[in-house]
């Protein structure tokens, strides 16, 4: 495995997107102090997994992110990726390229990322464990480790070979083991307390359960007798359940009616959402079709526009060849003129060439040297050759000027195709350009897409949310309005009962109903009395039926009252004269003897209030009775006023004058007169402030429903949004891809062009290449013309001389022999050109026949060009009338959800009215069962007690009624109530509790075996943890110690170093001894080395463990900026002698180590507060 590259971002200095590419071998990184050398290596910690700030250098983890500079803002993330070549599966993963990112956000949120897929750091960390590699191993080495080897006492120097050994999972097992030994033990322990406790009472249990049963025995022939009295009593008030039973009847139908029709509305809504969501579906489908078919029409369109530009570079290309084509046509025919015009020059001129030999055949030369016509002889051959010369020139040069005029041609041709290349490399450019700029169009759509779905999602999170929360105070506002409606009736209940009397004697309840008979009648004593509710159970008690006695103004209103109550025969009264009742209190002497008596909470006429002018009835029923705050203390109060008075507890118990004791509860204690009016006073502000809360809980419910409204319309909103985002991104990709394709052809088209430049350029050179092998023949011409010339003249000179005494004959035979040399000097001239000018029309025919080629290729393209026109033409018909159709049916579809949408929303509001409809009845129905208990205030007492004590109904209890005179049932009663007396306190839940102690026993026993084998496993699995911890720790310092002693020889040149255990009959604890003796020295602790032999021998060690397991690759922080300049060098090289195995990055200041690096990084600031990477590849310098 190999580090392949570092891409770092926002990362502290390193400000701009940095990418270090790392090779195999050593790869240096330098540059001053504070250029951000240290922040690679940080780097690589940090995306590897590192969590602490402080080991970064900073004070929270945001601090890694570029903080910026007087030039530059903040940034607001900070992303590193680390690149392996996996190819050899070194980490455990299919991948053969592992590609690690991390990123940190300034809102703390942050991701860890492997080949693009989010991990969590665990994922990472795991991947790393036991491989040499992560943030705390030893592929991360810098100067500070090095130091804590040196400076680390001999117990923590072992974590380095534990580190090595590969045991750190063992130890976190192991540690994960003690932890579950602890908690298991802590368990046991607990068991057995419990266990002890629980033995300790199954004893006792088992005698009380014996006496329990005999208890029920008794008590089940008494509730037998007892619910038989009830049944009695209670039947002849049931008449007057039925009505109100019969209405409530009425109103559970309407409501079942609601419920039906309920339903009803709701099985439509669900029929109307599922017909919506039907047409979701084929819209999304539309919406799909739309996008694929707006991609086909712009795919269609770009190809028309292709096919045109193709037409149009056809068509200009077939009119310069044909242009050329005529030219070259033009030449040759001028060529072939000018090479039948010579040939029929030189034929005449042979004719009379033979006509002149034959002239000078006849003539004789009668005095003719032989001097003279020797000279004569070589000057005709002479000038002959002369002329031939000359003629050879003239050939030449127009050779030349035909080079020339092919040159112009041929680079006229090669203007027009660079032309032709120009212009299409601008539209390739114009391409490229409109490519990247729909790139990024399309980079934008896809962000906002993404951004507007994010908003969907969170508006649909918000919608759902509110929905709940509405929903959830709704059901609140609904449960406290039927607590509210309950507690009304409640009220009423009592109010009603109040106003009736309910309670009082017949006498007493009778005689208010006709109060106004009355006037002077000022009330019950229970209701002129203002009791404070912590001595109402108390003053009840007290009072006893004193509270329904009658206050009235003198004797005779009683006495007109108790005439009236005679006559009438509605009951007997007691009436309280206000005229004539005297008050009666306490000595002075007996309230200072239990005035400072501990519970003593008054008298009790003291602390209740009343009208003045009834205060002496208040005092003559209460001035001679204390308070008490309980039992025991009225005992002691009693005591002290030597029971000359009655003392009440607040608990209702009473120590009555004399010492007599009354006491005990009802399970009906709460039924009082003075107890249902504080109960009155307390329903009242309870009901309003519960109308209160209900009003604000009503306002909250309706805020939540019009955040719900609103919600449902953004998301309603986003949703259309986020369909035409989705419409616009497809449009955009398909632009996208049809801008590939137009810059593909126009890569051809350049491409083509080229190939015709290359041709152009290559009969360029061929033409060059003639030009400048005539100019070197034209010169060679031009040299021998000078010197035949040059010959002439001597020659010329000479026969002069001997040609003064020549006749006329000599001058006419002379001329017509030079004369004839002339015109065979001419018909060599006129062969030249004959040749030179059959070389050009050859040469035209071939440039005519390339021409034409050229032109019956494009010629032949243009039927394929104009079918692909049509063929696209047609299918951009059919796409854009698909387009148009499914377009009206998108907006149909829109229409018919648009409808929907309304039909669903009355619905809801149909549905609502109908759940606020069947919540009032419902309410109403609590009403009618609130009448229902008031109607049977009479029956509450009898039927509460049948129901709490024996859990029956009327109905049931009357199939258990014993058929017994009810005299005699009581009788019955009273036998088996002192029998059961007799048996004292019973503890009913000793036969159960007895029961589950044993079972608890029984479980608990089963628990402490269990836990017991698994303490025992726990120990099983440490010690063999610790065993294979052991083995592995032996072997590797075995190993290391080995190497430790062979590489220090080679680092110091000489001497020897020891790894020594300080207690080796103890692997798990024993520390580690670093013996050394560098050369000349003595063998001795490395503490008492100097400090570069420190660096050095830690150094060694750091060596010894890379040659013991060999890391992929290792980064080195300064390691050797303790040594001097000899043992950088030799530390340098010998880290070369692991290149085959590990990949160095070294962090160095050392010249040394710069030296013998392979792959050298420079690490600048041009900017401030900005790291800039420099590259440079020493391995090829050395080359």
């Amino acid at each position: 495995m190999k580090l392949k590259s570092l891409e770092i971002s926002g990362f502290k200095s390193f400000a701009d997107k940095t990418k270090i590419e790392f090779k195999p071998g050593m790869t240096g990184i330098v540059g001053p102090n504070g250029s951000g050398k240290s922040n690679v290596i940080e780097a690589i910690r940090w995306v590897m997994g590192e969590q602490s700030a402080k080991g970064l250098r900073g004070e929270k983890m945001q601090d890694v992110i570029f903080g910026g500079t007087s030039k530059r803002s903040p940034l607001n993330r900070a992303e590193v990726t680390i690149v392996f070549d996996n190819s050899d599966h070194y980490l455990k993963t299919d991948f053969t390229e592992i590609r690690i990112s991390r990123r940190l956000y300034r809102s703390g949120e942050s991701n860890y990322l492997i080949n693009g897929q989010d991990v969590r750091l665990r994922d990472i960390v795991e991947l790393f464990m036991d491989t040499g590699l992560g943030r705390e191993s030893f592929s991360i080495i810098s100067q500070g480790r090095v130091e804590a080897i040196f400076n680390s006492k001999a117990e923590d120097r072992r974590t380095i070979i534990e580190e090595v050994a590969g045991v750190y999972k063992y130890k976190q097992n192991k540690e994960r083991a003690q932890k579950e030994l602890k908690q298991t033990q802590e368990n046991l322990d607990r068991v057995e307390d419990i266990l002890q406790e629980v033995a300790s009472r199954i004893e006792p249990l088992s005698q009380q359960a014996a006496i329990a049963q005999d208890y029920l025995g008794q008590k089940q022939r008494y509730d037998a007798l007892e619910k038989s009295r009830l049944v009695i009593e209670i039947d002849e008030y049931s008449t007057v359940q039925a009505n109100n039973a019969n209405k409530a009847d009425q109103l559970k139908t309407i409501i079942d009616k609601q419920q039906k029709d309920v339903n009803h509305k709701l099985q439509q809504l669900k029929q109307l959402k599922q017909s919506q969501q039907l047409l979701h579906q084929r819209r999304d489908q539309i919406q799909a079709k739309l996008v694929t078919l707006a991609q086909t029409t712009e795919r269609l369109n770009g190809l028309q526009n292709i096919t045109a530009e193709r037409e149009q570079t056809r068509t200009s290309s077939i009119k310069e060849l044909t242009n050329s084509l005529q030219e070259t046509a033009l030449s040759l025919k001028q060529a072939e003129n000018d090479l039948k015009n010579k040939k029929a020059e030189l034929s005449n001129q042979q004719a009379k060439i033979k006509q002149v030999e034959t002239e000078l055949a006849d003539l004789s030369e009668q005095t003719v040297t032989s001097r003279i016509e020797q000279l004569q002889a070589e000057v005709a051959k002479t000038e002959a050759a002369h002329l031939a010369e000359l003629k050879l020139q003239v050939t030449v040069q127009n050779e030349v000027q035909n080079a020339v005029n092919n040159l112009k041609q041929v680079t006229n041709n090669g203007t027009d195709v660079q032309a032709q290349l120009t212009a299409i490399k601008d539209k390739l450019a114009h391409a490229q350009a409109e490519q990247k700029t729909l790139e990024q169009q399309l980079v934008h759509a896809q962000t906002e897409q993404q951004k507007v779905q994010t908003e969907f999602e969170n508006v649909t999170a918000a919608y759902q949310v509110a929905h709940n929360q509405q929903k959830q105070h709704r059901q609140a506002w609904l449960d406290g309005l039927a607590v509210a409606k309950q507690a009304q009736a409640r009220l009423e209940s009592l109010q009603a009962m109040d106003n009736e009397y309910t309670g009082y004697y017949q006498g007493v309840r009778n005689l208010m109903r006709h109060r106004e008979k009355f006037p002077e009648i000022a009330g019950t004593v229970a209701d002129l009395l203002n009791v404070p509710a912590e001595f109402s159970k108390a003053i009840e008690v007290a009072l006893g039926s004193a509270l329904q006695q009658v206050v009235v103004a003198n004797e005779q209103v009683a006495k007109n009252a108790v005439q009236f109550l005679t006559k009438q025969r509605l009951g007997r009264v007691t009436f309280l004269p206000i005229n004539v009742i005297k008050g009666r209190s306490l000595s002075a002497q007996q309230l200072g003897l239990i005035t400072n008596i501990e519970g003593f909470q008054g008298v009790a006429s003291d602390l209740v209030t009343c009208g003045n002018k009834y205060s002496k009835i208040l005092t003559h029923l209460l001035g001679t009775t204390v308070i008490a705050s309980d039992l025991d203390s009225a005992t002691t109060i009693a005591q002290a006023g030597q029971h000359h008075f009655k003392i009440v507890t607040i608990d209702g118990q009473i120590i009555n004058p004399g010492g007599s004791i009354t006491g005990g509860a009802q399970r009906n204690d709460n039924n009082g007169v003075l107890q249902q009016k504080t109960e009155i006073e307390q329903l009242t502000q309870a009901v309003a402030t519960m109308k209160v809360e209900l009003a604000k809980s009503e306002a909250t419910v309706q805020d939540f429903e019009r955040q719900v409204g609103e919600l449902t319309e953004m998301g309603t909103a986003k949703r259309s949004e986020l369909a035409i985002c989705n419409e616009n991104a497809q449009i955009l990709i398909s632009k996208v891809k049809l801008a590939n394709e137009n810059e593909q052809h126009l890569q051809q088209q350049v491409h083509q062009l080229l190939q015709q430049q290359q041709s152009f350029d290559d009969n360029i050179n061929n033409l060059t290449q003639t030009g400048t092998d005539n100019k070197v023949r034209l010169t060679t011409i031009e040299e021998n013309i000078s010197k035949l010339q040059t010959k002439i003249v001597l020659a010329k000179d000479e026969i002069n001389k001997l040609s003064q005494s020549q006749n006329a004959l000599s001058e006419q035979i002379f001329a017509k022999r030079e004369w004839l040399a002339g015109q065979r000097a001419t018909g060599t001239a006129l062969m030249n050109d004959i040749t030179s000018l059959k070389q050009q029309v050859a040469q035209l025919y071939k440039n005519q026949q390339q021409l034409e080629q050229r032109l019956a290729l494009f010629s032949a393209g243009g039927d394929e060009l104009e079918q692909a026109r049509e063929r696209a033409q047609r299918e951009l018909v059919v796409a854009q009338q698909d387009y148009q159709q499914a377009t009206r049916d998108l907006a149909t579809i829109k229409d018919e959800l648009g409808q929907i949408e309304i039909a669903i929303q009355s619905l809801e509001q149909q549905l609502e009215h109908l759940q606020s409809t069947q919540s009032l009845s419902q309410q109403e129905l609590s009403t009618l069962n609130s009448q229902l208990a008031r109607n049977s205030a009479l029956l509450e007492q009898a039927q509460q007690q049948l129901t709490e004590e024996y859990d029956l109904t009327i109905e049931a209890a009357k199939l258990e009624l014993v058929n017994m005179p009810i005299d005699e049932i009581k009788t019955q009663l009273k036998l088996i109530k002192r029998g059961l007396d007799e048996l004292g306190d019973v503890n009913l839940n000793s036969i159960t509790e007895y029961q589950e102690v044993s079972n608890r026993h029984e479980f608990l026993s089963k628990q402490q075996a269990d836990l017991i084998a698994a303490r025992d496993n726990l120990f099983t699995t440490m010690a063999e943890m610790d065993n294979e911890v052991s083995k592995r720790f032996e072997t590797t310092f075995n190993a290391v110690a080995g190497q430790f002693n062979d590489i220090f020889g080679r680092m110091f040149g000489g001497g020897k170093a020891e790894l020594r255990l300080t207690d080796p009959s103890n692997l798990l604890t024993t520390g580690i001894d670093i013996m050394a003796q560098p050369p000349g020295k003595k063998f001795q602790q490395m503490s008492l080395l100097s400090g570069g032999e420190k660096a050095l021998t830690a150094i060694t060690l750091l060596f010894s463990i890379l040659a013991v397991r060999p890391v992929p690759f290792a980064i080195l922080d300064e390691t050797e900026a303790a040594l001097d300049d000899a043992n950088v060098t030799r530390f340098a090289q010998y880290l070369h002698t692991f290149e085959n195995d590990t990949q160095f990055i070294v962090i160095t200041h050392r010249k040394g180590t710069m030296v013998n690096a392979d792959m050298l990084y420079g690490i600048t600031m041009q900017e401030s507060g900005i790291s800039k990477l420099v590259a440079v590849n020493l391995a090829d310098i050395k080359q």
